[in-house]
């Protein structure tokens, strides 16, 4: 938008408010009080919503669960991971030499 423009809009706004308010003294004060009473609305309204117990349920909803078969699926991947460790023999020392290593370091 070119400021030409912005000031031509300005201009136009005023006259037509001095216009209304000099042929309906009223109209200004009304509509001021209207856009004042919409504004307020809309800002009552998203603090509702802000604090609302949906907005809480939706936080909780989008936190990570603990489920009852967490602890059976952690037993199976480690279960995994032992027979893929004993399948070969390389790494089995591999991993007896890290585990030693741990084991032997105080914590």
């Amino acid at each position: 938008m070119k400021m030409s423009g912005f000031l031509v809009g300005g201009l136009i706004g005023a006259a037509a408010t001095v216009y209304v308010s000099r042929r309906k003294p009223g109209a200004v004060a009304w509509a001021a009080n209207a856009l004042s009473d919409a504004c307020s609305s809309v800002a009552r309204k998203s603090v509702s919503k802000i604090m609302s117990k949906s907005f809480k349920e939706e936080a909780v909803n989008l936190a990570p669960k603990h489920s009852d078969d967490t602890g059976v699926k952690s037993e199976a991947a480690w279960g995994q991971i032992e027979a893929i460790v004993n399948s070969d023999p390389a790494l089995k020392r591999e991993t007896d030499k890290i585990k030693a290593e741990s084991s032997a370091v105080a914590h």
